[in-house]
């Protein structure tokens, strides 16, 4: 039975209890576990390890770090941060190299002072082989402006990327206008498309202007650009969506046939257009049959093969018959197991592009996208993105090694909306002395 006079015995004895769990933890005096490794990254014995990635080890417990820890890479020491139970070691990785990380015994320990047994890493990084990029263009007996636009790519791929806008409906510099009036720039490179140039004596076309405006884009130094979405060439349909015609490529490979006879007409039509800026002195960037293996365009939908040949008719319609020496030829992949299925081939192609579009506000690297088709591509030519949504960051893409030739966002929303890029990023863009703009470009007449 309870009584009353036994209450101050009572509440002793609870006190005594609590202060005994509030003095007993793993932190405590008589914690003598030492903290264990949980995981690391990169893990003990991982290959191919990205240039980029940070090394952390996770442990156990809260831990402290000595204040000479003495943690080396490679017998060299590395600084460390702690956050927690987190280790980051600060370092820069070189490719293709063979690193063993080393925490000695004296390093960690926990709060209560019990030291981590010696930690030891090791791991490969990537192999990365060098570009070795074609010193010569496709095209036999190049134009000297070519031959100078060309070696200006080469000179600064890997380095610097240059600044490009689309025309905005293809005959304009719109975009170009816009980012102008929001940076005080202009970017390096504009680019037009020959979408409703194949549709003849129609009075709301404005056949001219790629010429026109591209002439006095070159004779203010600028890059210009060409690409072709090509509408039906049969039917003149309009269409060039895959979903919306039934044009057979494959007919490509038939030389009587009313499909290769409308195609030629339709080659011999751009290369007219194309001839202008050869007489004139001016070279271009020339990316036909963009996206083909996409297959959502007629030129893609009957697969690599007839894909192909129709690149090598249009280049030797243009190159051989025409005689037009005033182009670099740029090929557009992605990195599919079928990407060289597709390729033309080393002697139809001096630039590899890639359209890629991440998703809104996604400015981050692309050095997954580009070390793949550096490495399908062999290194052999140069790389650029030649059209995207979002431009990933240029500090970025310095610090992970994915220097693309140039960028050119889409048109319309892709260069002006907040959303993709927008004045604020435009504005970053010029901030970094690595992003060519038309004022830095030199002469290449």
């Amino acid at each position: 039975m309870f009584k009353k006079k036994d209450f101050p015995h009572i509440v002793f004895l609870v006190f005594l209890l609590l202060l005994n769990a509030c003095t007993t933890d793993t932190n405590s005096p008589a914690d003598k576990v030492a903290p264990t490794l949980m995981s690391s990254t990169p893990a003990n014995g991982a290959t191919s390890v990205g240039v980029n990635t940070i090394i952390t080890l996770q442990f156990t417990e809260q831990i402290v770090l000595a204040s000479n820890p003495q943690i080396k890479l490679n017998n060299t020491v590395v600084t460390a941060v702690l956050s927690h139970r987190t280790l980051t070691i600060t370092t820069t990785l070189q490719p293709n190299t063979t690193y063993t990380l080393v925490v000695p015994n004296t390093a960690v320990s926990d709060v209560a002072g019990n030291f981590a047994k010696e930690i030891t890493i090791t791991f490969t990084t990537v192999t990365i082989t060098p570009f070795d990029i074609s010193p010569n263009l496709v095209t036999p007996n190049p134009s000297v402006q070519v031959v100078n636009l060309y070696n200006f790519l080469k000179q600064n791929f890997g380095t610097k990327v240059i600044s490009g806008t689309m025309a905005n409906y293809s005959t304009n510099i719109t975009e170009a206008m816009w980012v102008h009036d929001k940076t005080g720039k202009w970017p390096a490179m504009t680019s037009f498309d020959f979408i409703d140039h194949t549709n003849q004596n129609q009075n709301w076309i404005n056949y001219t202007a790629p010429f026109t405006l591209g002439q006095d884009w070159w004779n203010n130094n600028g890059i210009v650009g060409l690409m072709w979405h090509w509408r039906d060439p049969l039917t003149k349909s309009g269409a060039f969506y895959t979903a919306d015609t039934s044009f057979d490529v494959s007919k490509v490979s038939d030389v009587n046939s009313a499909e290769y006879k409308a195609m030629i007409a339709d080659i011999d039509l751009i290369a007219g257009y194309l001839k202008q800026f050869k007489d004139a002195g001016i070279p271009v960037i020339w990316r036909p049959l963009h996206e083909a293996s996409g297959g959502w365009f007629w030129w893609g939908a009957k697969g690599p093969a007839a894909c192909k040949a129709l690149w090598k008719v249009i280049f030797d319609r243009m190159v051989n018959y025409h005689g037009l020496n005033n182009m670099i030829w740029v090929w557009t992949s992605d990195t599919a197991e079928s990407a060289l299925d597709w390729y033309p081939g080393d002697n139809y192609v001096d630039i590899i592009g890639m359209d890629i579009y991440p998703g809104n506000n996604h400015h981050e690297s692309q050095y997954v996208n580009f070390n793949k088709v550096k490495q399908i591509f062999s290194g052999k030519k140069i790389l650029t993105l030649s059209e995207c949504g979002s431009v990933p960051d240029p500090a970025l893409m310095k610090s992970n090694g994915d220097m693309w030739s140039w960028f050119m966002p889409w048109n319309g929303d892709y260069t002006e909306s907040d959303v993709h890029n927008g004045a604020i990023w435009w504005n970053k863009f010029f901030s970094y002395d690595y992003v060519i703009t038309r004022d830095k470009m030199p002469s290449l007449k």
